[in-house]
């Protein structure tokens, strides 16, 4: 049942084109431009990799100069997305200070330890030093064996000589490579070395997530059996972590722009409404030819849209 006045307030509103909107309808005063919404689905198209998820998504279309969050990604991706966490209580935190646990300048504390990843039938021991701070992969060494003190207080002593600067603590577990001997070596260096307590891995967790990655990589990647071709490959990785893999601890910034002290980007909020019209361009580009190593290129370009 409708009510005169309804028929009558349309019948104005047909009349008055200022007010045919109100017929018709309008998009929301706040509703994401329909080109915002279409490169969403674009880069989901260009990277369907599990890991490039809705927050990766709207951290590059930020530092692209875009805002968007990570709700309207996932909105314009229709997509119902499981929370990760769990209700299982956290382990407790290690006891450390807190200028090792949150570091406040790259190259203050730096995380050490190793792993193992298969090539095949082919054991190959990774090596990762990480910067607390920036969370910038400082070395990505593979060897056949399990490394000695002595190669790795050499491995420490070549990445102060080819970065400049010397971390004041360097943080590993308890393996025995790290005993008597490594703090002896890495003393001389100026380095204070720091153990985790036993069975506590929460303080050494930044390089094991670094590990998580690198792991999930290799399982998808088809790595060369010879050891100098695995290494080219951690060095790509290395690179496209460093320089175009934007970080969670910086907000949209990649670990080389947080070690620059970069400026974050000045995003711009694009809607149906607001009288600019955006071009946007996205490819697809890949780090030393890796497709596993891929990340978005997005060039904006704005056109004014005429005064209605």
């Amino acid at each position: 049942m409708l009510h005169p006045n309804t028929i009558r307030s349309w019948l104005r509103s047909i009349g008055d084109g200022d007010r045919a909107d109100r017929l018709l309808g309008q998009p929301s005063w706040n509703k994401i431009h329909d080109g915002v919404r279409r490169v969403v689905r674009e880069i989901r198209a260009a990277f369907p990799e599990p890991e490039f998820g809705t927050r990766t998504i709207a951290r590059h279309l930020v530092r692209a100069g875009i805002r968007i969050s990570r709700s309207s990604v996932r909105r314009a991706l229709q997509e119902d997305l499981r929370d990760p966490r769990t209700d299982r209580q956290p382990q407790p935190m290690t006891q450390a200070p807190d200028h090792i646990q949150h570091p406040t300048q790259p190259h203050q504390v730096w995380h050490m330890d190793m792993t193992e990843i298969r090539v095949l039938w082919i054991t190959v021991v990774v090596t990762a030093i990480v910067d607390g701070f920036t969370r910038r992969i400082i070395a990505l060494r593979a060897s056949r064996s399990r490394p000695t003190s002595d190669d790795l207080a050499g491995l420490i002593e070549d990445c102060v000589d080819r970065l400049g600067v010397t971390p004041r603590f360097l943080v590993t577990d308890h393996g025995c490579q790290f005993r008597q001997r490594f703090r002896g070596l890495i003393d001389l260096l100026g380095v204070r070395h720091v153990r985790c307590q036993v069975r506590t891995w929460q303080l050494n967790a930044k390089v094991e997530r670094v590990f998580n990655d690198v792991k999930r990589w290799a399982r998808r990647s088809w790595l060369p059996l010879r050891l100098d071709g695995v290494q080219l490959r951690l060095d790509a990785y290395r690179d496209w972590h460093n320089g175009f893999k934007p970080h969670a601890a910086h907000d949209t910034m990649t670990p080389l722009e947080a070690e620059r002290g970069s400026p974050p980007p000045d995003p711009v909020a694009y809607l149906q409404r607001g009288g600019v019209e955006p071009i946007i361009a996205v490819q697809r580009r890949c780090v030393r030819g890796d497709p596993r190593l891929a990340y978005p290129a997005i060039r904006i370009t704005e056109r004014r849209l005429e005064a209605a």
